[in-house]
């Protein structure tokens, strides 16, 4: 089985590299940190499964996770640490993905599921289903108003929204967090849309009313 890592995280992606190559049916063929990397590396080299960070599959991305999914790749999406997964989940299965683990899976279970999808076969977390489950039931749940706006971001993506807040480019926040840029217009843009703002401006004012100490 050919694997592609599609991770951002340079230790977590020799980690996985570690851990599937350990197994005699499964080799990593090629590595990015981004996922229009891995388009082009799955046009060079035959691939049948692509293992690919949550935050690198969303916002914008999701146009081209789909042209990955139409060439009959198998995607496995390893998903951030954060409660209301519901609204990203229904976006990457739509997009055609059929993998879907928690990011911090056992390695037992990501090998299991690699092997599910080399064989065409689905391989969703039960903790997923079950959010996808109660999304689907009630919608509105996870933007309640009395949620702080920034509480629906993922630890990464407040970090990158607090920085654009105070007033750094997406070059100066890839610096200062270790990030490619890439990375970082891939959270800026999960954030806007997670918080239904069109502009950075908007964003910033979104963050410092959030910061802002209630009166």
């Amino acid at each position: 089985m050919r694997v592609l890592l599609c991770e951002d995280q340079e230790v977590f992606r020799l980690g996985l590299r570690v851990v599937l190559e350990a197994e005699p049916d499964i080799a990593v063929v090629a590595e990015t940190d981004h996922l229009p990397g891995a388009l082009t590396a799955g046009e060079q080299v035959p691939v049948q499964v692509v293992i690919a960070r949550q935050c690198l599959v969303e916002g914008a991305a999701l146009p081209l996770l789909r042209d990955l999914c139409r060439r009959g790749t198998a995607v496995l999406v390893l998903a951030e640490p954060r409660e209301d997964r519901g609204a990203d989940l229904v976006d990457v299965l739509r997009a055609g993905v059929r993998g879907y683990l928690p990011r911090r899976a056992c390695a037992a279970r990501m090998i299991e599921a690699v092997r599910a999808l080399a064989r065409h076969e689905p391989d969703i977390d039960s903790s997923a289903t079950s959010e996808l489950v109660r999304y689907l039931a009630d919608p509105s749940v996870p933007a309640q108003a009395s949620q702080r706006a920034l509480d629906r971001l993922t630890d990464r993506q407040r970090e990158v929204a607090e920085l654009v807040a105070q007033g750094l480019s997406n070059e100066e926040i890839a610096r200062r967090l270790f990030l490619s840029l890439a990375t970082v217009k891939s959270h800026l843009t999960a954030s806007m849309r997670r918080l239904g703002v069109r502009s950075r401006t908007q964003l910033a004012i979104m963050v410092n009313r959030d910061s802002s100490p209630a009166l």
